[in-house]
């Protein structure tokens, strides 16, 4: 996991100041924001310190494909997992999964086809920071937001791997981050089957063609274009195919 020095380090080392545009009760204020960068990241404009919420300054959103150091970062759960990608692996199981399995990164890349997708990731709550009157949550400006080429497995073909069952409705995934007391939730979310069986939403282990960044989610993660990315679970850890709605 991220350790504490690296997150202190983030907080308050390389400070720059920068300026983005919040709403006030006018709607017209320009509010200064700090720029820090987490390590293996440029300056990003930091909303919040646990968890960390980075979002990209709008001059690096000008280009076509957003530069891996630039790209936003969004957690809901503090405890941020530092993951050896050796040792890591995907569970893929559930009710309605009739051969369940488990893959290293390994047997993701070789044992499927690889293919890209080109998707912008962004936060449901993109631009909550200049809504009026203010809405409870990070507040973003515009940059919680990206652009980027994906590249991956379908989620499609690891599924069939192992074997969706006629009734199978919904799928849910776990990702690897983690609260910090127990009685929190952990962070889980679903897609329908249909979705979950579209041909471009892909288990990607690259991005921009270089191993998906720590903060992105590394060492794979869904891609799900067209749906916000709260749906993109980063840290993917595991796969469950349900009969039920989750």
């Amino acid at each position: 996991m991220a350790t504490r020095r690296e997150l202190l380090l983030a907080a308050t080392g390389g400070c720059l100041i920068g300026r983005v545009w919040a709403a006030d009760g006018a709607g017209t204020v320009a509010q200064v924001e700090a720029l820090a960068a987490l390590p293996g990241k440029k300056p990003l404009i930091r909303r919040s310190f646990r968890p960390p919420n980075f979002e990209t300054p709008l001059a690096d959103l000008a280009v076509p494909l957003t530069d891996n150091g630039a790209f936003f970062v969004r957690y809901h759960l503090a405890v941020i997992p530092r993951i050896d990608p050796d040792s890591w692996r995907l569970q893929v199981s559930g009710a309605s999964a009739r051969r369940p399995l488990t893959l290293s990164l390994a047997e993701l890349r070789s044992g499927f086809e690889q293919v890209e997708v080109v998707a912008v990731n962004q936060c449901a709550g993109n631009r909550r920071g200049l809504f009026t009157p203010r809405v409870p949550g990070v507040q973003w400006g515009g940059g919680a937001m990206g652009n980027a080429r994906w590249r991956g497995v379908r989620l499609r073909e690891v599924l069939q791997r192992a074997g969706v069952a006629a009734d199978a409705l919904e799928v849910v995934f776990g990702g690897a981050d983690a609260p910090v007391l127990p009685a929190t939730p952990a962070f889980v979310k679903s897609l329908p089957v249909e979705r979950a069986l579209d041909e471009s939403t892909l288990v990607a282990f690259e991005m921009n063609g270089r191993p998906l960044p720590h903060w992105n989610g590394a060492p794979a993660r869904l891609v799900v274009p067209g749906w916000v990315g709260t749906y993109w679970m980063k840290h993917l850890a595991s796969i469950r195919i349900e009969p039920r709605a989750f």
